[in-house]
């Protein structure tokens, strides 16, 4: 018995150790956008494989569901390097009041200057 608790501790050190914290970017809000009206929301996110960074200043952004004419389709996730004085909008689908559905697509946005 005590073999296969440290068999099991010793798997999920060595799992533990090999995880690595992707380089996210800086993330913001949906302001002053239109949205999409869809009918229906995306399916489930795609599980997708990270390759190796390409650089010091790529963030990786994850896949999207991109509502195209009648239906969704799938943007894959990738490296990418955040525009100068920006960060990334994620996708999202909301219920409006009337109960239609507003879709925002991910994308980067602008740093506006906050004035007080």
């Amino acid at each position: 018995m005590d073999f296969f608790r440290v068999l099991i501790l010793s798997v999920a050190l060595a799992l533990f150790g090999c995880a690595r914290s992707l380089p996210l970017p800086e993330i913001g809000p949906h302001v002053g956008e239109a949205p999409v009206v869809v009918p229906y929301p995306a399916p489930p996110a795609r599980v997708e494989v990270v390759p190796e960074r390409p650089g010091e200043k790529e963030v990786w952004v994850d896949g999207q569901w991109i509502w195209s004419v009648r239906r969704w389709v799938w943007q894959r996730g990738g490296w990418q390097v955040p525009p100068p004085n920006s960060y990334y909008a994620p996708p999202v689908t909301l219920r409006q009041p009337d109960g239609t559905l507003a879709h925002f697509q991910g994308g980067w946005r602008t740093k506006r200057e906050i004035k007080e």
